[in-house]
């Protein structure tokens, strides 16, 4: 399916500099693209390789002026450029149906235009909203509830309670309201302290590919409105993460730390127990948050522990010093060793 330019302009909102009526085929990278699909560039640094690409039609900044393809105009170019993608990828809709081999409870309820894969099993009192769709081996629990235009991957599975809002994405193999992790130690062994609440997962999430979310001790884990969550990223009972926040692969958040809104954990972030992070605060890759740290607002937040990045700069530019330091200091200590021996080879007797 081709799309004029002028029709793509409209979409994404952009100006059309050039040919209006060239139809486009596809869509694709600069280096990649061809003259009949699109691409993008998202700054001046890149210009020149959007110049030199055989691109039929770029979306770039203002600024941007091509003597050899048309150029689309936009505030915001990449995320034109997404809008775009939709438009030559539409989403398939989805066949209707519940399959054979699943096993629903009859008190179950499941909305309108649903769609369930092979061997998923739906749990006593669970409540499915319209437009769900349920691949192969999904598990859900009791007294689970799933909004409307929910779409849930193979091999999920849905602990007893589970609250899931409207639109969320929940990528295969995730696991979501296990148990906490709570024990208490008497008599030379570990007790374990029953987990009576929930997890809650609000509107617009969407979780990665074997991810596992525990339910709370009492009360809610929160995954707030519009967050998404990579692959492999493990949260525990009662945390609140805020709304529209980004977990990065193999983040790991421990019990009852709270989140803010427009949160950014970057790879392999840890966050121990009993943590407070403020809103937009962005935490660098492999950094850690210590038990009971507040880390303010509107910063970026780098090592362990995690402190501001700039600090955390300044002492790591002192710690690569340090061999040059150590010779320093052992030059300095045998110059002073020869001239006390020196000074005692010149002393004269008694």
């Amino acid at each position: 399916m081709s799309h004029q330019i002028q029709e793509i302009a409209r979409l994404i909102g952009g100006t059309v500099v050039g040919n209006p009526t060239l139809a486009l085929k596809g869509i694709n990278s600069l280096a990649l693209a061809g003259p009949e699909e699109l691409s993008f560039v998202s700054s001046p640094k890149h210009f020149t390789e959007a110049e030199q690409s055989k691109a039929g039609c770029v979306i770039a900044p203002a600024g941007f002026a091509s003597s050899t393809k048309t150029v689309i105009a936009a505030d915001h170019p990449k995320a034109a450029f997404v809008k775009a993608m939709w438009l030559f990828q539409p989403a398939q809709p989805p066949a209707t149906g519940i399959h054979p081999t699943t096993v629903v409870d009859p008190s179950a309820a499941i909305g309108k235009g649903v769609s369930i894969g092979p061997h998923v099993t739906i749990g006593k009192g669970a409540v499915l909203g319209d437009r769900v769709r349920l691949g192969p081996s999904v598990a859900v629990g009791e007294d689970v509830r799933i909004g409307p235009d929910t779409l849930i991957y193979p091999n999920v599975t849905l602990y007893h309670g589970v609250v899931i809002g409207a639109r969320v994405i929940i990528h295969g193999g995730t696991t979501i309201g296990a148990d906490g992790f709570g024990f208490v130690f008497e008599g030379g062994r570990h007790l374990k302290v029953p987990q009576l609440g929930n997890v809650v997962i609000e509107d617009d999430v969407e979780i990665g590919a074997n991810c596992t979310i525990d339910r709370a001790t009492f009360g809610s884990t929160v995954i707030k409105r519009g967050t998404k969550t990579d692959n492999l990223v493990h949260i525990a009972h009662n945390v609140t993460v805020g709304e529209h926040s980004l977990l990065v692969a193999q983040v790991g958040i421990a019990g009852s730390s709270k989140l803010g809104s427009h949160v950014t954990l970057a790879g392999q972030a840890g966050v121990s127990d009993n943590v407070t992070i403020g809103d937009y605060v962005t935490l660098g890759a492999q950094s850690g948050v210590i038990t009971g740290q507040h880390l303010g607002s509107n910063r970026t937040y780098w090592g362990l522990p995690a402190r501001p990045i700039e600090e955390a700069k300044r002492q790591l530019a002192w710690l690569y010093r340090l061999p040059k330091f150590l010779e320093r200091v052992r030059k300095l200590e045998a110059r002073l060793e020869a001239l006390e021996e020196a000074l005692k080879q010149t002393k004269v007797g008694p």
